[in-house]
């Protein structure tokens, strides 16, 4: 086995802080999108219409649930994150690079208020299927497709 088929934990919590930004700009976006397309009461007497504009509002709910989740998973994370680069003195603005094999290149880096800043850098070609690697991605219940 070779170092890039190795993950350790730090480069483990840093891949997912990555991708925890990314869906949280997902589903803030859909969250924005629905909000923006939100039906509004105005007099309607039709309990189905009523009872439509309920509806609508519970699937508001359940996005910005799943939001406010993600954006505490990301916060979690980065806490760790900042942890481990104060523990190891990494000083603010230094860069660290990361891979998520098959996907990205990416930077990740403190500033001197312990705000963490994470960049994609490049884009790498898929890798070849490999029997021995199980590849587990994210289900995404809002679009119906899954999430990078």
């Amino acid at each position: 086995m070779t170092n890039d088929q190795i993950t350790g934990e730090f480069t483990a919590y840093c891949n997912r802080y990555y991708e925890l930004t990314k869906l949280l700009s997902k589903r803030e976006e859909h969250l924005k999108n629905l909000l923006d397309n939100a039906p509004l009461y105005c007099g309607q007497t039709s309990l189905s219409e009523v009872d439509a504009i309920i509806s609508y509002y519970r699937t508001v709910q359940a996005a910005k649930a799943k939001a406010e989740k993600t954006f505490y998973d990301m916060k979690e994370t980065e806490r760790f994150i900042l942890m481990i680069m104060r523990y190891f003195e990494i000083p603010p603005g230094t860069v660290l690079t990361g891979v998520i094999p098959g996907e990205l290149e990416y930077e990740l880096w403190a500033d001197e208020n312990d705000a963490l800043y994470i960049n994609k850098t490049k884009s790498l070609q898929p890798e070849a299927d490999n029997p021995n690697v199980i590849v587990i991605k994210i289900w995404d219940e809002d679009s119906g497709k899954k999430e990078d």
